[in-house]
């Protein structure tokens, strides 16, 4: 890569994280991704962005695994280098009432969404203070702001997102690191598709601009952040939900 700057998206193949990925792409950075399970979607992702020239790879990874996360940071370190970015957008829903859930359902999604915060900067974050500039976004969710019946697991990871960021980027802005979060509210990804139809619309309707997000408008917002526009920007908020938490 070179002197090139790249950025690492977790969870990058499909939804919110593909349109950041190829966002990026096009505001001309190198960057890494990965994925859980579907390496044929990832690989097509990667292939058609390396149409030109190469600018994309996609790597394997469970972040909620600790030691898969391990594995990818030697691998990164190994072919990569040092990243300019982190982008944290690894996210799952296991939905059910608090007093239904099962604990293994409780467990999977802090780990997913909560725990692989903490590993990824563990593993990656030492070698990002060495350069002394970089960014690290974590890709949130209005349900982190106010709640939802029946995602007490989801709500609790992604309200403490916002803690970690905030004390993260006290401790780490003396080093000209950036920590920031984006909170969507509904965005039209296969996630929001489990949903019945009745819901999204009423959705819809809660929402002053009378429509669903789509993934590229959180990836301008990451782009942005990434950018000029967002260099005296850190331990903040960015809310994209049509004005649905207003």
């Amino acid at each position: 890569m070179g002197n090139k700057k790249w950025v690492l998206v977790t969870a990058g193949s499909r939804g919110i994280g593909a349109a950041i990925v190829k966002e990026l792409v096009r505001q001309d950075y190198h960057v890494v991704f990965t994925y859980k399970n579907n390496s044929a979607l990832a690989a097509v992702l990667m292939h058609s962005l390396n149409v030109n020239h190469e600018v994309c790879w996609c790597y394997p990874c469970d972040v909620a695994s600790v030691e898969s996360v391990k594995a990818l940071s030697e691998t990164l370190r190994k072919n990569h280098g040092t990243p300019y970015a982190i982008i944290n957008n690894a996210g799952i829903t296991k939905d059910a009432l608090s007093f239904t859930m099962s604990l293994d359902d409780w467990l999977d999604v802090i780990n997913t969404n909560l725990n692989s915060l903490f590993y990824l900067n563990h593993c990656l974050l030492n070698e990002m203070l060495m350069q002394r500039d970089g960014c690290i976004i974590n890709i949130n969710s209005v349900a982190g702001l106010r709640g939802n019946v029946g995602q007490a697991n989801y709500s609790a990871s992604k309200s403490a997102q916002y803690g970690f960021t905030k004390t993260l980027a006290r401790e780490v802005g003396n080093f000209n690191i950036r920590v920031n979060c984006i909170a969507p509210g509904p965005v039209k990804t296969d996630m929001l598709s489990a949903l019945p139809e009745k819901a999204v619309s009423q959705l819809v309707k809660m929402t002053p601009l009378r429509k669903l997000g789509q993934p590229e408008d959180v990836a301008l917002m990451v782009a942005f952040l990434l950018g000029r526009g967002g260099k005296h920007i850190t331990g903040q908020t960015f809310v994209i939900d049509g004005g649905l938490s207003i």
